[in-house]
């Protein structure tokens, strides 16, 4: 169906052709019986095997290198490592807890690099599913709230694990858990305040964390969610109205507000300011699915969707207008910089950007042609088929094929 439709409005494509070639994503994708592994994991009948020290080391080398994953999701590297050392070689002064946090995290992190490293030609010698629901067994072992922020890594790479692996069900229950850790921990780690310095504070109680870590770990979470919601068309976990603690001056707008809260960009440590600009989108893609997709959104008339099309259309012109020239997103392919279709990042930019702009015009499908309208509806919904075939191009002409990881993460 969805072949037709781009056909009928854009006519015959080989760039559909080309990129079906390579397979559907989820064609090979196998479902487990999962409530029958999980309960097998957690009688804790068999005891968790870590992967080769030679495998983990290998996964943390590329993170480090930024060649896993199109989303970075570790908020410190240098935890990750000291993860690693207690793992396996646990010293003797450190407790039970502390011991499954580390190990979980080692396994939660190999699993995501199994699935998310882009280089096609290697696989990884670990079964990345059953990997990801150990890590997940040795979760519900630790109860002691100084490991929160801890578990708060693990559950956010187990969510992106499944994500991209098309577990879409999976990941949302996760999701579930990552937003009741952030909002228990949000008003501790003094969230709502705009960070004061790139280091942060000592969190008290929490060996090796930082409260810039938590900032991290929350806005790359918040990130995820509201790629998952429309995804599964589901609401939002982490609203970004529990954000703002004070009323909105007249010319201030939710993303202006926000954006003083993300986590201070530094030259040495995530995120980088590519980061940035996907956290960024992240707070316009948060009000397109509460004013366009959402509930209540959809009892609005015709014109209040058309009023929140332009708005929100205004809005993610400004956050695309405020990326610098040489690497600024374009629906226009001929119009991006070369580089955009060698670096990871910045063909990631481009299909968010693609994503966004396409969610945000499709919703006018829902509004009657009438009149004078039907002239605005033709060009909005004609905009939207645009983005989906611009996605198509760059994704042809880019030297990353459609990989599970990519489709899951843009595909809308």
């Amino acid at each position: 169906m969805g072949q037709k439709w781009i056909q009928s409005h854009r006519g015959t494509s080989e760039i559909l052709r080309t990129l079906l070639s390579f397979g559907l994503p989820w064609a090979n994708y196998h479902h487990h019986s999962t409530p029958r592994l999980r309960l097998g994991l957690k009688s804790g009948a068999t005891p968790i095997e870590l992967p080769d020290r030679f495998v983990t080391e290998a996964c943390v080398a590329f993170c480090k290198c930024g060649k896993v994953g199109l989303m970075s999701p570790i908020a410190d590297m240098s935890i990750l490592e000291n993860s690693v050392k207690i793992a396996y070689f646990p010293p003797c002064e450190e407790s039970p807890q502390a011991v499954s946090v580390a190990k979980a995290l080692v396994v939660s992190f190999v699993a995501f690099c199994s699935s998310a490293d882009r280089r096609e030609h290697m696989l990884y010698p670990v079964d990345g599913e059953q990997s990801a629901f150990e890590a997940e067994s040795l979760l519900s072992t630790v109860h002691d709230p100084a490991h929160s922020i801890g578990k708060l890594q693990v559950l956010l790479l187990l969510v992106l694990f499944h994500f991209s692996q098309g577990g879409l069900e999976l990941a949302k229950e996760l999701m579930s858990n990552v937003a009741r850790l952030t909002n228990e921990l949000a008003p501790v780690m003094r969230l709502s305040e705009p960070p004061s310095s790139p280091e942060g504070e000592v969190v008290p109680g929490c060996p090796g964390y930082t409260e810039s870590t938590f900032r991290v770990l929350y806005w790359k979470s918040f990130m995820l969610d509201k790629e998952l919601s429309f995804r599964t068309g589901t609401p939002v976990l982490m609203p970004t109205e529990s954000l703002i603690s004070v009323p909105l001056g007249p010319a201030e707008s939710p993303v202006d507000y926000l954006s003083r809260l993300l986590p201070t960009c530094t030259p040495q440590n995530f995120p980088t300011e590519a980061s940035i600009a996907h956290l960024k989108l992240s707070l316009v893609i948060s009000r397109v699915y509460s004013e366009l997709y959402d509930s209540h959104s959809l009892k609005q008339s015709d014109i209040e969707t058309l009023r929140a099309i332009r708005a929100l259309d205004d809005e993610l012109e400004h956050w695309r207008l405020s990326i610098p020239k040489a690497c600024r997103p374009s629906l226009h392919f001929p119009d991006l910089p070369t580089q955009s279709t060698t670096d990871v990042e910045l063909l990631l930019i481009n299909l968010r950007y693609h994503h966004s702009l396409g969610c945000i015009h499709q919703a006018v499908s829902r509004c009657r042609p009438c009149g004078p309208m039907t002239e605005a509806l033709r060009s909005s919904l004609n905009l939207s088929v645009r983005a989906s075939v611009s996605s198509l191009e760059i994704l042809r002409a880019t030297r990353f094929t459609l990989s599970r990881e990519l489709f899951w993460y843009v595909a809308p």
